[in-house]
């Protein structure tokens, strides 16, 4: 009797940087002309990832905390389940991209930044979840969970 063995499937080691997110205003939609990948730490490997540089302080907290401009994150296209208080990729309908967090406004799905001089933006119906981020780095190299943040 012959037995058959499926391999092992394990999560890629490296992630392809795909462009520039704003952690403020959305972002001229410019494409890079060569794509590089990083390679990604073991605990932080995923088969949707995906890597984008932010510009912007909206996701800065006051304390300097929090994902600040020039950082990079990586996020799971594959996870694109919205819950409250988690961090987001968001694509706009020109094709422009920013990462906000997640949160009700007078009842309605807003994009929330965790700097508080940026206000909360309603998410409308051309304005897309591209997956959750949930990792930051700084030099692309030493990579930490992005963090929830509760809502009251």
């Amino acid at each position: 009797m012959q037995s058959f063995f499926l391999p092992r499937r394990y999560a890629p080691s490296k992630a392809t940087v795909i462009g520039y997110v704003s952690a403020g205003v959305a972002l001229d939609p410019n494409p890079f002309g060569v794509r590089r990948q990083l390679s990604i730490p073991h605990p932080f490997r995923r088969f949707g990832m995906a890597i984008l540089h932010v510009t912007g302080d909206s996701m800065t907290l006051p304390d300097g905390s929090g994902i600040p401009d020039g950082a990079m994150v990586l996020f799971d296209r594959r996870d694109i389940m919205t819950s409250s208080g988690h961090v987001y990729a968001f694509q706009h309908a020109d094709g422009s991209y920013s990462i906000k967090r997640l949160a009700l406004h007078q009842g309605r799905p807003a994009m929330y930044s965790d700097n508080p001089s940026f206000p909360p933006a309603h998410l409308t119906s051309s304005v897309r979840n591209i997956g959750r981020v949930y990792a930051v780095s700084l030099d692309g190299q030493n990579w930490r969970p992005s963090g929830y943040r509760s809502w009251n």
